[in-house]
C-alpha cells in the first residue's frame, strides 16, 4: 500500500455534478479537498445529460406569465411521487432551487432559454439550459479549479472506505496497478448509481419482469460501486428497486456487448405500436410512470416508434457519438437510421409492416386514425386522448419504424441520509464522517421523488445535496 503524502479535510468520490458542487462548497469553506474519480475526465453522469432542470419561481417563468410557487411545485410533486416521497428534502430542494440551482448557474454564465411543460406539473417549471449538462460541468469545473486547495484524482478508481473506530477515515484508491491510500476528516460519497451494471439492474429491476430485455442507461461509470462501499461499513439503503425508466431506449448498434441503449428524441409526433402493429398509447405521455409502464405491458415488452421522413429529420440520440453537447451530427443520427439493425424503413406503409412483421391493417389503422383526427382539426385523438395541438400527419415517405425498449436510466433509490446528507446505518444512526450525495443517495435523502418523478429532478437534487454534503463536510 502507497499512502498518499498528504491528509485532506474533505474527499470526494465521484466528481460528477454532486461531487464538484460539493467540492466547491467545502473549499469555498477553507477545507483541503480531494475530488476522487475512476474516469480521466471530470463532469460523470451530468455531462452528458440533456440538462433540463424542474425550479419553481424564477425569473423565466414570470417573465413568460406563469405563475409558480414552491407550494405548488411541491403539491405536484407529492401527488406525482405519492405517499414514499421525502417531503421535507423535496421542500428543502424546491426551496433553494432558484437561488441555489438558476441563479448560481445563471451568475456562473450558463443561459437559461426556455421553460416547458413536463407531464405531472400544473404549469410549466422545466428549465432548458443552452448547452445542457454539458456546458452546466463545464462552467462548475471552471469555478472550481480556481481554488488551489481542491485537487484533482482523475483515473483513481475508489475501491474501498476506511474506518476505524466506528469513523470513516479514508479511502482506498486503485491506479493502474498502484494502491493509494487517501486520509480524510471526511468523506463524501458522489459516485452514481448502478444503471450501467446489468447485474444490479436485473436484481433490482422488478417493475421490468416480462419485457424482452432492458438497456443500461446509466453514466459509463455509473457500475453501482458506490453502493458496494457504502454496504461494506454497515449503510442503510431504501428503494433500490426505484429504477427510472425511460420507454424510449434504442440498442446501442456499434457495441452490442455492451447492454446499453440511448434515448431518442425530438419524434414527438410519432406513433408508437406493438408486435401487432396496435397503438396502445397516447405518445405524448414518454415518461417513466406513464410511456415506460405502457411499454413493458406490452407483449416482449418493447414497441416500434413508426415516424415519416420529416420526423426522420428532427430525430436526436442523446450520446456524444451522435450529438455535439444538445446539437445533433445530423451525419451521424443518418448513420443510425441507415446501420441499426433496430430500424427499418421503407417507401409505404404496408412494406414497413412487412419489414417489421406487424399486421399491415393494424398499422395502417393506427397511422391513419391519427392521420385523419388531425385533417379533422381535432384537439385530442380519440382514441387515446393524445393531445394533437402542433403536430403534423404521418405521411412523407419514406416511412421509418425505430424499435424501443425499456431502459434504466436513473437511481430514484439509494443510501439514506439525514438532512445534512451523514449517512444513516441500519439502526438511523450517522456514520461517522460519512456523507453521500447525488444518485448515490436517490438524487437527496436516499428517496426525494417517490414512486415516480418530475422530468428534471435528477440534475438538481443532485447538484443541491452536494452543495449540502460539501457544507456539512467542511464543517
Amino acid at each position: 500500500m502507497i499512502s498518499a503524502d498528504r491528509r485532506f479535510d474533505v474527499a470526494i468520490i465521484g466528481a460528477g455534478v454532486a461531487g464538484v458542487s460539493a467540492a466547491l462548497e467545502a473549499a469555498e469553506r477553507g477545507a483541503r479537498v480531494a475530488v476522487i474519480d475512476a474516469a480521466p475526465r471530470i463532469g460523470g453522469t451530468a455531462a452528458l445529460a440533456g440538462g433540463a432542470t424542474c425550479i419553481a419561481g424564477t425569473p423565466l417563468q414570470e417573465a413568460s406569465g406563469i405563475a409558480d410557487s414552491v407550494d405548488l411545485a411541491l403539491e405536484d410533486w407529492v401527488r406525482w411521487g405519492g405517499d414514499t416521497v421525502d417531503v421535507e428534502w423535496a421542500e428543502r430542494y424546491l426551496l433553494a432551487s432558484r437561488p441555489l440551482i438558476f441563479d448560481r448557474l445563471a451568475e456562473a454564465g450558463l443561459r437559461w432559454m426556455s421553460v416547458l411543460w413536463q407531464e405531472g406539473n400544473r404549469v410549466p417549471r422545466w428549465h432548458l439550459a443552452e448547452g445542457g449538462g454539458g456546458e452546466m460541468m463545464r462552467l462548475l469545473e471552471a469555478r472550481a479549479r480556481t481554488f488551489p486547495r481542491i485537487s484533482w484524482m482523475t483515473g483513481h478508481r475508489a475501491t474501498e472506505l476506511v474506518r476505524e473506530a466506528g469513523a470513516i477515515t479514508g479511502v482506498r484508491l486503485q491506479s493502474g496497478d498502484r494502491e493509494v491510500e487517501v486520509s480524510a476528516s471526511a468523506v463524501i460519497v458522489a459516485n452514481g448509481g448502478f444503471n450501467n451494471s446489468a447485474e444490479l439492474v436485473a436484481e433490482h429491476g422488478r417493475q421490468t419482469v416480462g419485457a424482452e430485455r432492458v438497456l443500461l442507461g446509466g453514466g459509463s461509470g455509473a457500475r453501482g460501486e458506490g453502493l458496494r462501499m457504502l454496504r461494506a461499513v454497515g449503510a442503510q439503503f431504501t428503494h433500490l428497486d426505484a429504477l427510472w425508466i425511460y420507454p424510449y431506449g434504442s440498442p446501442d448498434y456499434r457495441h452490442p456487448e455492451s447492454g446499453r441503449g440511448f434515448p431518442v428524441r425530438g419524434i414527438d409526433g410519432d406513433v408508437w405500436v406493438n408486435d401487432h402493429g396496435s397503438r396502445f398509447h397516447d405518445e405524448s405521455l414518454r415518461g417513466g410512470a406513464t410511456g415506460a409502464k405502457a411499454l413493458i405491458e406490452q407483449p416482449n415488452g418493447r414497441c416500434w416508434s413508426v415516424i415519416d421522413a420529416r420526423l426522420a429529420s428532427q430525430l436526436v440520440i442523446q450520446d456524444p457519438y451522435f450529438s455535439q453537447g444538445p446539437e445533433p451530427i445530423r451525419e451521424r443520427v443518418a448513420e443510425f437510421l441507415r446501420d441499426s439493425p433496430f430500424v427499418e424503413s421503407a417507401p409505404t406503409i404496408d412494406e414497413l409492416a412487412r419489414r417489421i412483421d406487424v399486421d399491415a391493417a393494424n398499422l395502417r389503422a393506427a397511422v391513419g386514425d391519427l392521420n385523419r383526427a388531425l385533417a379533422h382539426g381535432l384537439d385530442r385523438d380519440p382514441e387515446f386522448g393524445k393531445p394533437l395541438a402542433g403536430l403534423r400527419p404521418v405521411e412523407e415517405a419514406p416511412f421509418t419504424a425505430v424499435r424501443f425498449y425499456p431502459m434504466a436510466r436513473k437511481n430514484h433509490g439509494g443510501v439514506r441520509t439525514d438532512l445534512a446528507c451523514r449517512v444513516l446505518d441500519e439502526d438511523d444512526r450517522p456514520i461517522a464522517s460519512l456523507f453521500a450525495a447525488g444518485e448515490v443517495a436517490g438524487m437527496a435523502g436516499g428517496h426525494i421523488n417517490g414512486g415516480a418523478g418530475l422530468e428534471g429532478t435528477a440534475l438538481g437534487p443532485s447538484m443541491f445535496s452536494g452543495i449540502v454534503a460539501g457544507r456539512s463536510a467542511a464543517a
